[in-house]
């Protein structure tokens, strides 16, 4: 296939590598629909944006922050006024160099629809030179000074800024709104809606979630409209689930019902399972689906990354072990609740206590994860429960904690009332931490020196070791 314009490159150069490239980063951003122009450097990125393929584009734009000043949180006692005196934005918390940051965003917008809201915003920032990443989800409910529009919700300046034709667009406004109350940049963006999302899920034949807890989905009831018209949707029963697009979409939309921040915990989980279904169907998979994603996205995915920045991410991606990647979250401590002067459920960001959590996103993985390595154990799980995929959740589980899993699959019968280790080679740390968190009985530890060839620690997982929910 040849295609020209400026919104193409020539896919007869030979370069499939491309195609998965963009996909990988077009799957990466596509889970973050949640219920319910460009931006501005945070540092001097190694990458630079340029034209898109078949992902529309918002341009970038570059304001000229002025001298800093402490950061406005309002509080129980203060009714937040809108001015149309711009604020100087304070300084910026430091970012390594060379670091990218990248601003996921999902949403309810659809082609031509007037008004959103940008419900879903996870941060991201990658190290490429240490290989390690970081993810902030950040609450759509934060009460934060918009610049220029005084005080709203955060999940609104995506969409004043596109439909008040801010300069550089809605990214643009959020970056500055951002800045302004967080201390926080970012490089680029992508931005996807429920419809492209549920779309390209189903394109790729769906995604495997490991869900720790069961999760009842709630949703709008059409037939019973008003502030209580609440159903019961569906329902997504503990384990290693296997979701369409409509599913994986409750799954990471729904908060009803559900802890204050299990959603943003959901919505990275989610975000996981498409960087895993991405990586398993490679090249040969992605291109029978090549056309119909590339179509999907052309209408539902919005970007400021250009072909080869897209590449290079591509590339650092698949370099940096699950266990290099923090995750972070902004809960009530940091962002205590607040009514609206409109009687709306917020939260008041504290600057100062949320600055750590983005402070830490790049920090190197526990020492824990070195030792780990330096053994090398080669481990095999096998489920000894009634549970199907019950050795592949917990695997999941394993590789983020820096455990070498070599092979998942069935134990040799259903019934082990509990859970056995066998250590054939002498890796003390690996077998006492996979003891520790799998809280095996000392018992049940089983050393024989040289039993196996080919693994180094066998697991049969048994009845007596489950994931504790909140009631």
């Amino acid at each position: 296939m040849k295609a020209t314009g400026s919104g193409f490159w020539n896919w007869e150069r030979g370069k499939r590598k491309m195609l998965f490239a963009i996909l990988s980063i077009a799957m990466i951003g596509s889970m973050l629909p949640a219920c319910g122009g460009g931006a501005t450097p945070a540092s001097t990125p190694p990458i630079t944006p340029e034209p898109t393929i078949q992902i529309a584009v918002v341009p970038t734009d570059t304001p000229n922050p002025s001298s800093p000043i402490p950061s406005v949180t309002p509080t129980a006692t203060f009714t937040p006024t809108p001015t149309a005196t711009p604020t100087p934005i304070p300084t910026p918390l430091p970012v390594p160099e060379g670091v990218i940051s990248i601003m996921l965003l999902g949403g309810d917008r659809l082609p031509g629809q007037i008004s959103w809201r940008t419900d879903t915003m996870i941060y991201v920032r990658i190290d490429p030179a240490a290989k390690t990443a970081g993810m902030v989800s950040i609450p759509r409910d934060l009460w934060v000074e918009i610049p220029g529009h005084g005080y709203d919700r955060l999940n609104t300046a995506d969409y004043i800024g596109e439909s008040e034709g801010n300069p550089g667009g809605g990214p643009a406004l959020l970056n500055d709104t951002l800045l302004l109350n967080l201390g926080i940049g970012f490089d680029h963006y992508v931005r996807v809606n429920f419809e492209g999302f549920k779309q390209i899920i189903d394109i790729l034949g769906g995604i495997d979630v490991d869900v720790e807890c069961a999760v009842e989905l709630w949703g709008a009831d059409p037939d019973r409209p008003g502030p209580d018209n609440w159903k019961q949707i569906g329902y997504v029963p503990a384990g290693m689930q296997h979701m369409d697009g409509l599913t994986a979409l409750r799954y990471a939309q729904c908060r009803y019902n559900t802890p204050v921040f299990d959603r943003d915990q959901r919505q990275q989980r989610v975000l996981f399972a498409v960087r895993n279904r991405v990586t398993e169907l490679g090249i040969p998979g992605l291109l029978p689906r090549a056309l119909e994603l590339l179509v999907t996205m052309r209408e539902m995915v919005q970007t400021d990354l250009g072909p080869s920045a897209i590449m290079t991410l591509a590339q650092m991606i698949p370099e940096i072990a699950p266990s290099n990647v923090n995750r972070g979250y902004i809960n009530l401590t940091m962002a205590p609740q607040w009514t609206s002067p409109e009687g709306a459920w917020v939260m008041l960001p504290d600057r100062e206590k949320i600055a750590p959590v983005f402070m830490g996103m790049l920090n190197p993985p526990p020492e824990r994860v070195n030792l780990l390595a330096e053994e090398g154990a080669k481990i095999v799980l096998r489920n000894g429960t009634p549970a199907a995929g019950w050795a592949r959740q917990i695997g999941e589980r394993l590789k983020l904690r820096g455990f070498q899993i070599m092979e998942v699959g069935p134990a040799d019968r259903s019934d082990y009332a509990e859970t056995l280790i066998f250590s054939y080679a002498d890796k003390p740390y690996t077998v006492s931490n996979l003891q520790a968190y799998l809280e095996v009985k000392d018992e049940n530890v089983h050393r024989e020196p040289g039993g196996s060839s080919e693994v180094d620690i066998l697991v049969i997982l048994g009845d007596d070791f489950h994931t504790i929910c909140p009631e």
